[in-house]
């Protein structure tokens, strides 16, 4: 008999062990990937942790491994996983990846690096609208923290460990969407993905003056695997809610290699004189193809707003408008355009009396995850931006979201699954009151814009005449802050006039400090060539005095 003697028997030993690790590495990659496509998240990413404690590196595994916990809303989890997937493979990864890192890099609070990445992500991406959002708003930030506006917030006493979301006025009383059920008590009522019980909606009674809410009882239809996000109409006949519909009782299903999803579905019930719902009607433009979700409905509601990932959309969902007839039928849904919708996600809007639309998202310019945003509609539909960031109390580092407010009492509910609270999500009462300000001082303050030659950063005489009155005005009131905001004219590439409108950000706000300003009151950015005082963009023929116009530095009064 041939014995295998020393090195040699050591060498197949360790050979035999090696194809072994290896097998494991590539069965348990094999499995995570099954259940990831299946959007079995919770499962993939305790699969793919086991490989990851093997020592197996790979891009995909730490794509896939960042994204179970960025969908789930992990924020501060998907960041080290997709700072091991940048650092390690950051020359061949999608762009989307330096996108999702800034804003988990938010998550943690470090936001002068999330700025980093998100220039990277601009670096690489010039066409897509969040990076257009990202240098337009690049000091809006700062400014939000500093808001006229102020909330005062509290996470209300009936929250509890599962997800509480989506507040609804139900007359004096509020709807709510929860996880809370007992899953021993209803062993059949098991979320297979969420490793939780499904959302149903529950009835609370509303306390109005302190906001909270009490006596909590099941409400709603046993239609679907989850049921939430409810809206009703003002005489409370009509209700509007997002489910997806039961289907032996699972998510998913497999046919001929495609994975099919139960669909997230609008659905509307009526109520007849007995006080009895009717059984609830799928809406006509929803589709077993893409998710329609949280509905809101306008005053008089002849108008609906919802989200949905829908075909001919700009991103990962987007928010639409469809008309509502008095028959009870429904127009055309009209994806509400590029102001509002981003490639990121636009989701949970909410309409006031007043037309005011608040929404969520993560694509325009944020403090993290999911932000609530507000805007007139009447501005969307005559093309003017004025989304605004409700700012820093409202919104956190995680995912804020499901706003809802009663205008007239400046009070109102917002969900959010920031750190601090008691669940997965937690619903939160807010109240609002404005801080009356004497800003006639501003407007006496007025700084002059200073302007730079073609192609050039350096402080010309006549920009430096302007900054020593700018000096003398900061000196006179030692508390003030300012933003110096730089341009330049729509000639050379968008990249190459970002990095110029950069240096001239940079030399003036040099030229400040050499002369006695303490830097901490300064802050700088470059816009490049997105904010162009006149018609001179893109191949628009122009005079050089035309053009000598947007080669500028701006200055705007943050604190006085």
């Amino acid at each position: 008999m041939l014995r295998l003697q020393g090195k040699s028997f050591l060498f197949v030993i360790f050979f035999i062990s090696s194809s072994l690790g290896v097998f494991a590495q590539h069965t348990l990659l094999s499995i995570g990937n099954k259940e990831y496509e299946m959007f079995e998240y919770i499962d993939a990413q305790k699969t793919y942790l086991k490989l990851a404690e093997t020592g197996y590196e790979s891009a995909e595994l730490f794509e896939k491994l960042g994204n179970t916990y960025y969908f789930n809303g992990l924020y501060e989890e998907a960041s080290k996983w997709y700072e091991k997937l940048i650092v390690n493979y950051g020359g061949s990864v999608e762009s989307e990846y330096y996108y999702r890192y800034a804003q988990t890099l938010k998550s943690v609070g470090n936001y002068k690096e999330a700025d980093l990445y998100m220039r990277t992500f601009a670096k690489v991406s010039p066409e897509d609208s969040r990076v257009e959002l990202y240098l337009k708003k690049l000091g809006e930030l700062e400014k939000l923290k500093r808001s006229l506006k102020r909330y005062s917030v509290k996470n209300l006493g009936m929250n509890s460990s599962y997800r509480d979301f989506g507040t609804s006025y139900y007359g004096n009383s509020v709807v709510i969407s929860s996880s809370r059920g007992n899953p021993d008590e209803e062993p059949d009522n098991l979320d297979e993905w969420a490793k939780e019980p499904f959302v149903d909606m529950y009835i609370a009674t509303r306390d109005t003056v302190s906001n909270e809410l009490y006596e909590i009882g099941r409400w709603g239809f046993d239609l679907g695997l989850n049921e939430s996000t409810p809206v009703f109409t003002r005489d409370l006949k009509t209700v509007y809610f997002t489910a997806n519909a039961r289907e032996g009782r699972k998510y998913r299903r497999k046919k001929k290699g495609e994975i099919k999803t139960n669909q997230l579905k609008i659905y509307r019930s009526l109520i007849n004189e007995k006080g009895e719902w009717s059984k609830p009607e799928e809406l006509p433009f929803c589709s077993d193809e893409y998710a329609t979700a949280h509905p809101s409905l306008n005053k008089d509601a002849t108008r609906m707003y919802f989200s949905s990932d829908m075909p001919g959309g700009k991103g990962e969902s987007d928010i639409y408008e469809v008309k509502v007839y008095s028959n009870g039928t429904f127009g055309e849904p009209r994806n509400l355009g590029d102001i509002i919708n981003t490639e990121g996600r636009e989701t949970f809007p909410f309409v006031t009396k007043e037309d005011v639309l608040y929404f969520s998202s993560d694509g325009h310019v944020g403090f993290g995850g999911l932000d609530v945003f507000v805007a007139r509609i009447s501005d969307l539909e005559n093309g003017k931006d004025s989304i605004l960031n409700l700012g820093e109390i409202i919104n956190s580092k995680e995912d804020d979201f499901g706003f809802v407010i009663q205008e007239s009492r400046k009070k109102g509910y917002f969900s959010s699954n920031r750190r601090e609270g008691k669940g997965k999500d937690d619903i939160y009462s807010f109240e609002e009151s404005v801080l009356k300000v004497e800003d006639d001082l501003v407007k006496k303050l007025e700084l002059n814009n200073i302007y730079f030659d073609l192609d050039k950063s350096f402080i010309r005489p006549d920009a430096s005449v302007i900054l020593d009155e700018i000096v003398d005005v900061l000196n006179a009131y030692p508390q003030m802050e300012i933003d110096i905001r730089s341009h330049t004219d729509s000639r050379a590439t968008k990249y190459y006039n970002l990095k110029l409108s950069d240096r001239r950000a940079y030399s003036t706000k040099r030229y400040l400090i050499e002369n006695g300003i303490k830097e901490e009151r300064l802050t700088s950015h470059g816009y490049g060539e997105i904010e162009l005082v006149n018609h001179c963009g893109d191949g628009v023929k122009c005079s050089e005095e035309e053009h000598q116009l947007n080669r500028r530095s701006e200055f705007i009064i943050t604190k006085i």
